[in-house]
C-alpha cells in the first residue's frame, strides 16, 4: 500500500480559500501522490501543531512560530515559508533538528517597491493629516504646516537586495541624493544606480526618508530604537516594507510623539495583528499605516503560490529545493537525492 506524503497548511493569516485552494492544486501539479492538509488560517499553540502534525513531512506557513521541542517532536523535512520573511520558522532549531528552511523569493518586487515610494510620497505631502482633515469637511491648508520639497531628498535605503535595488531605479526620475548601507554589497554595484553607500551612522543621520528593506534576524531585530531616533533628522520620516521586528515599537512611539522625526509609513507592525503598542502608533496623526499589503497583487499572489509549490515539490521528490536558507545541514540528510 503506498502512504501518501503528507503536506499541511497553517499560520497564514488572511489567506483566502481561493488561494489555498491555489496551493493545494498546484502542489498536486508537482507532486500527485500527496495529502494536503489545510489546517487553518491562524497560528497554531505549541500543543496543537505537534498534535495536528504528527506525521506532515512539509509545513507551510508565512507565521507559525517554531522552537526545538516542535521540531524534535515532529518528522518534518521542511518548513516552507510561503513569504520572504522565514523569521517564524526559528532557523537556528530548524537547523538543529536537520530540518531544511526554505523561503519566496523575488516575487513581488515590484509591488514592495512601489509601496514604499507610495508612502514616502504620502508622506513628504502629509496625506496622513490632510486626507481625514478634508473628510471632516475642511478646505484648507492649515493642517499641514511645513513641507519640504521631495526633489533632492535624501532617501536612504537600508538593505539593498532586489527591493531597494527597484526602490531606487523607480526614483532615479525624481532626482534625488540616494544613499544605502548593506554590509554585502560593494560600493561599485550600488553606483550602477547612482546609490552612495555609506556606514551605518551615516544613513541614520543623513536621510530624509530612511527606508527598511533587510531581514529580520537576531543582528536586526531592533535595529531601529531610541539611539537611532536620537541621531535621525527631526524632520525624517521612517518607512518600513520589511519587518515589524526591526523596529523597537515602544521607542518609535516615543520619537513620533515627541517630535525626534516628523512620522513614519509602514506596513508591518511589531504585532500582527496589532496589540496595544501597535494601535497607538496607527492612532498617531502622524503616521500611513497599511496592513502588511505592499506585496500584494494578482500576479505576485499568483506567483508565491507558484514558487511555494515548486519547492515542495522538490522536496517531496528527495530533491534539493531553491532558496534553502540552511545549506550547511544538506549533506547530513538521508532522504535527499544528492
Amino acid at each position: 500500500m503506498n502512504v501518501k506524503k503528507k503536506v499541511a497548511l497553517c499560520g497564514v493569516p488572511g489567506m483566502n480559500r481561493e488561494d489555498i485552494e491555489k496551493m493545494e492544486k498546484y502542489i498536486r501539479e508537482e507532486y500527485k501522490d500527496v495529502e494536503f492538509l489545510f489546517l487553518t488560517e491562524n497560528v497554531l499553540e505549541k500543543e496543537e501543531l505537534i498534535e495536528l502534525c504528527q506525521d506532515v513531512e512539509i509545513l507551510i506557513s508565512w507565521d507559525q512560530e517554531m522552537d526545538d521541542e516542535i521540531y524534535e517532536k515532529l518528522n518534518l523535512r521542511a518548513y516552507c515559508a510561503a513569504s520572504t520573511g522565514f523569521n517564524a520558522a526559528n532557523i537556528e532549531a530548524a537547523t538543529r533538528n536537520k530540518v531544511i528552511v526554505t523561503n519566496v523569493v523575488d516575487y513581488c518586487v515590484d509591488e514592495v517597491a512601489t509601496h514604499a515610494i507610495m508612502l514616502m510620497l504620502g508622506c513628504n505631502k502629509k496625506i496622513y493629516s490632510m486626507v481625514p482633515y478634508v473628510k471632516n469637511g475642511n478646505w484648507d491648508l492649515s493642517v499641514l504646516g511645513k513641507i519640504q520639497r521631495f526633489e533632492n531628498s535624501t532617501v536612504g535605503l537600508l538593505g539593498f537586495g532586489s527591493i531597494p535595488k527597484a526602490v531606487a531605479k523607480k526614483l532615479s526620475g525624481f532626482h534625488l541624493n540616494i544613499i544605502s548601507y548593506d554590509p554585502f554589497v560593494n560600493e561599485e554595484d550600488m553606483k550602477t544606480l547612482n546609490v552612495t553607500k555609506v556606514d551605518l551612522d551615516t544613513l541614520f543621520k543623513e536621510s530624509d526618508y530612511l527606508s527598511l528593506h533587510t531581514p529580520l534576524l537576531e543582528s536586526t531585530k531592533n535595529i531601529i530604537n531610541k539611539e537611532v531616533f536620537k541621531i535621525m533628522k527631526s524632520t525624517a520620516f521612517l518607512i518600513n516594507t520589511a519587518r515589524g521586528g526591526l523596529i523597537n515599537h515602544e521607542d518609535l512611539y516615543e520619537a513620533l510623539t515627541n517630535n525626534y522625526i516628523q512620522g513614519a509609513g509602514l506596513d508591518v507592525l511589531e504585532n500582527e495583528p496589532p496589540k496595544e503598542i501597535d494601535k497607538k502608533i496607527i492612532s498617531l496623526p502622524n503616521t500611513i499605516v497599511t496592513a502588511h499589503s505592499a506585496y500584494l497583487s494578482e500576479e505576485a499572489s499568483n506567483s508565491q503560490i507558484r514558487i511555494t509549490a515548486e519547492t515542495v515539490g522538490k522536496i517531496l521528490n528527495s530533491s534539493i529545493p531553491n532558496n534553502v536558507k540552511n545549506p550547511q545541514i544538506l549533506n547530513n540528510i538521508d532522504w535527499l537525492i544528492k
